[in-house]
This record gives structure tokens, C-alpha cells and sequence, in this order.
């Protein structure tokens, strides 16, 4: 037997099961067939209706409390555009329509489905009673009655799944529209927001490079050197005076600045307790005496009143381990209290804001004890060391070697102080933390983060 046979055989057993089910299970076999009752489909609409009525309340949630709708609202209120409040009482009143026209529906479809599955239930229930033998085939008045009725039942049934089908699509139409708008709004309020940062930190920048190229063309022209070339630094307050002629010996320099001088401050005094004493150090420490007051910085370390005098003595602390690294030990405390000693100048008056580098090695040049104590070569390299410690690459070929260690010491005790001093402010920061977060909910009413106040 080939398959085909088998196939055709099985379709028609199927066949005979089937009608065989119908003459037992009429209603049953027709009520699959026909799809679900009217009722199930209104009683589905209705609950399409509450899920709808949620989704409503959540969608203007987002259109009323999010924060970018809020800016966006400000903007728009501000500009007098007023598309905000028209757009959303346009998806309000969409949104009500929609569930008015679907209400409306069930109420003129339900009765009249009613009415006619009541007349289909009572025709078949007559039908039942009558009918003598489900075998009897011969169609009678009451059965072309009950197709009738059952024909406009399922009419009212498709009637009423076209308009669910109708609601369902308008739903998703509906939700899609109104989270795309406020997608865009806020799309707009992230550019309009980005814009600004961009704006400011462009702004920002081109204000450091200009500050920036303004200050290295100023201490350029104000530059001098030294020892053995030609000035040509304009004269102004705080550096070497400005000399037509060569140069060719410390007696050639020309100082106009008077510094004040004072008592070695008492962190100065004990830090050097230990250290090599001479009498350039104790002139330095005079001088800084003479500033009590001066900040290490004005917004980094030691910025408080009177830090650069304990940053200094904390950078002399650090470096006596590094002393090692000097042919003579006495030059490291030198070095240490000259390194930054020209802040008195440039945190304290009009030369505010400048490098502090070059005034650093115009006080130590100025200094008479500096050639009393040193050689020439170890002189020259100290003072280039001070001048060029952020300028490494502007230091003279000629220079001698001991500039680049003296350049290496310096740099090491001074970052050995800057770390102990932002471990000093990680302390007191977390002393003063739980009064902060004590205040902190007292603060926040008066930021007025949200805009709502």
C-alpha cells in the first residue's frame, strides 16, 4: 500500500470521527467552531479598558513629575510658546475619547447581543424538546429560525471583536505617540543641557589658555638670567633690575625690591634644629618670618593663613632623609626654604597670580651670604634649580649637574609634604563628616534642587 493511500484513509476516518462528534456534541462542535461568545470578548474590552486607564495615569506621571519635562515646561513657559500645555491636553483628551467611544460601543452592542442570545437559547431549548431523534436529518421552521438568530449573533460577536480590535491598536498607537513626545522633549532638554557644559567648559579652557599664554609671554619678557648672558626682562616690582650690558659678575646685579624680615618662624626653627645650619638659611627664614601670613596656595595645599611658613617647615622635615643625595648636605635646607620663598611676593601683592619661580631665585641671588658660603658652580646651580623647577626644559645646556639633583631633591621632599598635608585634610574632612551629614537634610530645602519651591 503505497503512503498516499494511507493519507487519503486517515483524512476520511478523520472526517467520519468528526461528523460523528457533531451528531453527538452539536453545540459544543459549533461553539468551537464560531470562536468565543460576545460576552467574553466584551468582558476582555473592559479589562483592556482598566489596563488602558493605568497606563494613562503612569504616561502623565512622566509627563508632569519628570524633571526633564519640568525644565522643558520652564523653557517653554518662558519663551511664551505654550506647546507643552497644548500637546499634553491633546493626549489627555485623545486618550479620553478613546475610552468614551469604546464605553459607548459596548453599551448600544451588549443589549442588542442580549436580546438575541436569549431568542437562540429559547429557540433551541423549544428545538430539544420537539426533536425526536438526534439521527432525524430533515431540517424544520424552528432550525431555519435558530440559524437566523445565530447568524446576527455572530454578527453583533464580529461587531463587537472589530471594535476591541479597533481599541487595541488605537491603545498602542496612543502609548507609542505620547512616550516618543516625551522622548523628544527630553531629548532636547539632554542637548539643550550638554550644549551648556560644552559652552562652559569651552569657555573655560579658552579662558586658562589665555590666561596661560599671557602669563608665559609676561615671564618670558620678565625672565633674566643669572649669570653670564645679557637681561632683557622690562623692570617691574619684585625681580632683577633690567641691564643693557653683559653681565660677567655678581656685582653687575641690580636688586629693586626691599623684602621684610622677622623672627625665624617657630616651625622653621625646630625643623632645622636638626639639619645643617648656615647663614643663607637663617637669612631665608627671616625673610618668611617677615610674611607670617602668606598661603602655600590659594586653592591647593596649605592655602590657610600662614601655610606657606608650615609647608616649608614640613617639606624640611622630609627632606633630611634625601640629604644623602647632595655632595654637601649643608645645600638641602638652602634649597628647601628658597624653593617656594618667592610666594611672598607673588601671593602677597600687586604680582599676585605670577609663577613664583623666578622671584624665588631672584631673592636667593640677591642673597650676599648665598657667595659667602657656597662656590660659584654650586651657587649658579642652586639658583638655576629654584628658577627652573616647573620649567625643566628651559634649563641652559651649560648648567651643572648638580642642578638636576638639587631639581630631583626638591621635587621629592615637597611631594612627601603635599602628600602628609592631604592626609592631614582626609582626617579633618572625616571628623567634620557627620556634622555635615547632619545638616545635610536642612540644606537640601534651601538648594531647591527640583525647581518645585
Amino acid at each position: 500500500m503505497r503512503d498516499s493511500d494511507l493519507a487519503i484513509g486517515g483524512l476520511v476516518l478523520l472526517g467520519i470521527m468528526g461528523a460523528f462528534l457533531y451528531f453527538l456534541f452539536p453545540n459544543l462542535i459549533t461553539g468551537l467552531l464560531r470562536g468565543p461568545p460576545y460576552d467574553s470578548i466584551i468582558q476582555a474590552q473592559k479589562n483592556e479598558i482598566v489596563a488602558f486607564n493605568r497606563e494613562t495615569e503612569i504616561i502623565a506621571s512622566y509627563l508632569e513629575d519628570s524633571w526633564t519635562i519640568k525644565i522643558y515646561r520652564r523653557i517653554d513657559s518662558t519663551i511664551g510658546r505654550n506647546h507643552y500645555e497644548d500637546w499634553t491636553q491633546r493626549v489627555k483628551a485623545e486618550r479620553e475619547d478613546l475610552v468614551r467611544d469604546s464605553r459607548r460601543t459596548i453599551d448600544v452592542e451588549r443589549p442588542m447581543a442580549d436580546r438575541l442570545a436569549q431568542s437562540l437559547e429559547s429557540k433551541k431549548a423549544l428545538r430539544d424538546k420537539t426533536k425526536g431523534s438526534i439521527f432525524k436529518l430533515n431540517k424544520s421552521p424552528l432550525d431555519s429560525e435558530i440559524e437566523a438568530l445565530q447568524t446576527e449573533l455572530d454578527k453583533e460577536s464580529n461587531r463587537l471583536s472589530e471594535a476591541r480590535r479597533h481599541f487595541t491598536e488605537s491603545r498602542r498607537a496612543l502609548n507609542q505617540q505620547a512616550l516618543i513626545g516625551w522622548f523628544k522633549q527630553s531629548l532636547l532638554v539632554g542637548l539643550f543641557a550638554a550644549a551648556m557644559v560644552v559652552l562652559l567648559l569651552s569657555t573655560i579652557l579658552l579662558t586658562r589658555n589665555s590666561t596661560g599664554v599671557k602669563d608665559a609671554t609676561d615671564s618670558k619678557r620678565a625672565s633674566v638670567n643669572v649669570f653670564s648672558f645679557t637681561s632683557t626682562a622690562r623692570q617691574r616690582s619684585g625681580l632683577i633690575k633690567s641691564v643693557e650690558s653683559p653681565v660677567l659678575a655678581d656685582s653687575t646685579f641690580h636688586f629693586n625690591f626691599e623684602l621684610q624680615t622677622g623672627p625665624v618662624p617657630r616651625p622653621i626653627a625646630d625643623a632645622i634644629q636638626e639639619l645643617s645650619k648656615t647663614k643663607t638659611g637663617l637669612k631665608l627664614g627671616s625673610i618668611l618670618g617677615g610674611y607670617p601670613e602668606t598661603p602655600a596656595s590659594r586653592s591647593h595645599h596649605s592655602s590657610e593663613t600662614g601655610g606657606l611658613i608650615a609647608h616649608t617647615a614640613k617639606v624640611l622635615l622630609h627632606s633630611e632623609p634625601l640629604l644623602s643625595l647632595l655632595p654637601n648636605p649643608r645645600i638641602g635646607p638652602v634649597a628647601v626654604l628658597a624653593h617656594d620663598i618667592g610666594k611672598v611676593l607673588t601671593l602677597g601683592n600687586q604680582e599676585e597670580g605670577r609663577p613664583h619661580d623666578i622671584p624665588s631665585a631672584d631673592i636667593v641671588a640677591s642673597l650676599p651670604e648665598l657667595r659667602e658660603e657656597f662656590d660659584a658652580v654650586t651657587a649658579r646651580a642652586m639658583i638655576l634649580a629654584i628658577r627652573h623647577q616647573h620649567s625643566k626644559a628651559e634649563i641652559p645646556l651649560n648648567a651643572p649637574p648638580l642642578t638636576e639633583t638639587l631639581l630631583q631633591f626638591i621635587k621629592k621632599a615637597d611631594l612627601a609634604a603635599v602628600a602628609e598635608e592631604s592626609r592631614d585634610a582626609a582626617e579633618k574632612m572625616k571628623l567634620l563628616l557627620p556634622k555635615i551629614i547632619e545638616v545635610f537634610p536642612y540644606i537640601i530645602p534651601e538648594l531647591n534642587v527640583n525647581g518645585c519651591m
